[in-house]
């Protein structure tokens, strides 16, 4: 009876495991960070945008970088192309692909800008949302 308990608790145990893992949520897999770059534009701008003056290198391409806690980069990408929400910002989508799972926080970084720490929580559930430019 014990030992048909101890096999039952082992493959309970793996079954959880492998749906953790399956879900993304596991530390050691990899997930896409999800997020967006704003910048302030004006009242009333509509349609596509790009950056200028001192954010003139934030435009579809731009490069993302993905630090890990250790500040190693293990991920990169580019922004994808910008347009102005109901809100007047310029907004990018960013989606950087292959990110590797385990690290308590990352760091991105959009072109040449200052670098952004962020949650795990964070990078995973795309709620990453890098502003330029606002107050």
């Amino acid at each position: 009876m014990a030992a048909s308990a101890a096999a039952g608790l082992v493959i309970g145990s793996g079954a959880v495991a492998l749906a953790w893992n399956l879900s993304g949520s596991g530390d050691g897999q990899a997930f896409t960070l999800v997020g967006q770059v704003q910048i302030g534009g004006s009242s009333g701008a509509s349609g596509p945008c790009s950056g200028d003056q001192e954010f003139g290198d934030l435009d579809k391409g731009a490069p993302v970088t993905v630090f890990d806690s250790a500040g190693r980069v293990v991920a990169t990408g580019s922004l994808g192309s910008g347009a102005y929400d109901a809100f007047a910002r310029c907004a990018f989508p960013i989606a950087v692909r292959g990110v590797p799972g385990g690290s308590n926080s990352y760091t991105v970084q959009v072109g040449w800008h200052a670098k952004k720490r962020i949650t795990n929580e964070e990078a995973r559930t795309g709620s990453l949302v890098v502003k330029f430019g606002m107050a």
